[in-house]
């Protein structure tokens, strides 16, 4: 486990299903943020199906915090490398709301 990769993923300001793929992904990423759950594994630990698993991953890579790349095996396909992208931080949104054409209210 990467605890560099676990405080990093918990900082990102990202949806919980997706969040919660992240900090799994990063339980399992080495000292160099890689790792290789299967998707059976991922599924297990995030309590998510595999489809939702596999579109949390697409929205993780979309934002460029994680990278997949399959692994061919001469008897064929095995689990996903996952690569976490520890230099990218997504910004977090504006606490404070934006009011738009919105008269000030008057002071009595």
């Amino acid at each position: 486990m990467s605890f560099q990769a676990m405080a990093w993923a918990i900082k990102q300001p990202i949806p919980c299903q997706d969040k919660m793929v992240l900090l799994v992904l990063a339980n399992y990423a080495n000292d160099d943020a890689t790792c290789y759950p299967s998707l059976n594994r991922l599924s297990a630990d995030c309590g998510l199906s595999e489809s939702k698993v596999r579109k949390c991953v697409a929205k993780l890579e979309k934002l460029g915090l994680a990278r997949r790349h399959m692994r061919i095996r001469a008897y064929g396909q095995t689990s996903n490398v996952y690569e976490l992208d520890l230099s990218v931080t997504i910004p977090a949104a504006s606490s404070t709301p934006t009011l738009i054409n919105c008269p000030p209210t008057p002071i009595e």
